[in-house]
């Protein structure tokens, strides 16, 4: 189990995107014997003290034991997903996953992990100096510059990082680091899930998909509970939907 100055690390899911391009809910897309989210979840099994699952205000997900957590003020984007979901974390040090993200690299998770130790902020840059501030760790100690960002109106992370003590983490471009923004980019994966034979074991599964049949609610907590070095300014390598 990841740990992180000597204590439990929290996950915080990202799910509650408007998902304009795809134009249906990227959490439950086939991926493709279950729901991406449960793609992810399985992945991420057993590493985690605690995982938490942020939603759009109003759409919680259907069928997952996790605890949601609902956005406070809609519309505002990923911003506010960590925003609530790092406030209502039990632990300090919280991972932030967003959901389209199919391939996780556990060993570079482990590695943003540990280089959150003594920092406010993890995140990978690439080599082209662009922030995955959607795959990256957060420390409670942010709070008050998420909610100075939020209250002014603006709806990007990046100026969180030369506001907060950040250590970037280099990655070359991965091919697992690709979210799933458009119809094209799932078909894509699904292809290359296929080449690598992640499909022949896979078919159509219905145990997975009737947990997400509706009716089926998970928990949630609106908004959550009451709170519990600066680097050079990059452009944002995704902030998407």
């Amino acid at each position: 189990m990841f740990r992180c100055d000597g204590k439990p690390v929290s996950l915080v899911i990202l799910a509650g995107g408007e998902s304009r391009r795809m134009k249906k809910s990227k959490a439950f897309l086939p991926a493709p014997d279950r729901p991406l989210i449960e793609r992810i979840l399985t992945q991420v099994e057993g590493r985690f003290d605690e995982i938490l699952i942020s939603v759009s205000k109003g759409r919680t997900l259907p069928g997952l034991p996790q605890i949601q957590v609902e956005d406070e003020f809609p519309g505002r984007g990923p911003i506010e997903g960590v925003r609530c979901g790092v406030r209502a974390a039990r632990h300090n040090a919280v991972a932030v996953i967003a959901c389209d993200i199919p391939d996780i690299d556990i060993r570079f998770l482990a590695r943003l992990i540990r280089a959150a130790e003594e920092r406010d902020i993890a995140v990978p840059v690439t080599a082209a100096g662009d922030f995955e501030p959607l795959f990256a760790v957060y420390k409670k100690s942010v709070l008050p510059a998420v909610e100075r960002l939020v209250a002014t109106g603006n709806n990007s992370l990046i100026p969180l990082f030369s506001q907060c003590g950040t250590r970037t983490v280099p990655i070359k471009n991965p091919p697992w680091l690709k979210n799933l923004n458009t119809p094209e980019d799932y078909a894509r994966f699904l292809r290359a899930l296929k080449a690598r034979g992640g499909a022949a074991k896979s078919g159509s599964n219905p145990q997975w998909f009737a947990k997400f049949r509706p009716g089926c609610k998970g928990r949630k907590t609106a908004g959550g509970p009451p709170a519990r070095r600066p680097v050079p300014r990059r452009r944002p390598a995704r902030e998407a939907d």
